[in-house]
């Protein structure tokens, strides 16, 4: 019986030590894991990314489901491409839909890149909104951009809403009949940007 006890003893002690020494590796990860973890999230807000918005450039009355650029989208998109060529642009994101993609192809080519369309989906509660899922996703593109430059063709309903959930200091209005609209938008880090409006081709 005494024999029994003192091995039970031996394996109870065991046990504790081995356990002991568990959470003893476990404490003393735990503060080197929360400190790499605010180190990497301190050098991703550290790291500007600048962001160029337009929408897309003038487009024709037909088909209407889908139109491609008209003679003035494609002298504007032209003008995109000589404005942006020496910007560092190292991604552009459009729409799915041809006037966009169109708008993004002279600066793509000259730049040797490939636009990569991103699909816009409307809300399910309200058809006339673009849904928060689809804004959501070009931002998470932007952020995966971080520290470089990069470039987003949509349109007149989606761009605002991407500086707003970048955090843009000024959220802006694009009128209908307007194309000539560039947002140059310094992303701080998530939910911090600062936003400048410029203008670049012919006015409408």
């Amino acid at each position: 019986m005494k024999s029994t006890d003192t091995l039970s003893r031996l394996l109870a002690r065991g046990l504790f030590t081995l356990a002991a020494l568990t959470c003893a590796i476990l404490l003393a990860q735990t503060p080197s894991a929360r400190t790499q973890t605010k180190s990497q999230t301190t050098q991703d807000e550290l790291k500007t990314t600048t962001v160029f918005l337009v929408r897309h450039a003038e487009k024709a009355d037909a088909p209407p489901a889908d139109p491609p650029l008209n003679e003035s989208g494609k002298a504007r998109s032209q003008e995109l491409a000589r404005m942006l060529a020496n910007s560092g642009v190292k991604a552009i994101y459009t729409s799915q839909f041809l006037r966009a993609k169109q708008t993004a192809e002279p600066l793509a080519k000259q730049l040797g890149l490939t636009y990569a369309p991103l699909s816009i989906k409307m809300s399910p509660t309200n058809p006339r909104q673009v849904s928060e899922q689809s804004i959501a996703e070009i931002t998470d593109k932007i952020y995966e951009r971080a520290g470089e430059t990069a470039l987003v063709i949509g349109h007149s309903n989606t761009i605002p809403e991407v500086i707003r959930l970048l955090g843009g200091d000024v959220v802006p209005t694009i009128d209908e009949k307007k194309f000539d609209d560039l947002f140059v938008v310094t992303v701080y880090g998530r939910g911090k940007a600062k936003v400048v409006q410029m203008k670049y081709g012919s006015s409408n």
